[in-house]
């Protein structure tokens, strides 16, 4: 998926980036990162994948990880 596919996404669930970043006590910026593919993360992309209900490989395929 790309950053725009996933924000859509997040936004269909009534998700926000600061919602994942609070329950994770990481910065909402570091969330927005990962969402970009600025930066990587197991933990933030496990939870951005849980909060729009798919599966990790789905959202960010294994050869761009």
């Amino acid at each position: 998926m790309t950053p725009n596919q996933i924000r859509a996404a997040m936004i269909l669930k009534n998700v926000r980036p600061a919602d994942i970043a609070r329950r994770l006590n990481v910065t909402r910026g570091a969330v927005s990162n990962v969402i970009s593919g600025l930066k990587t993360s197991q933990r933030i992309r496990e939870a951005v994948a849980e909060a729009i209900g798919k599966e990790v490989d789905a959202i960010w395929p294994l050869s761009a990880a």
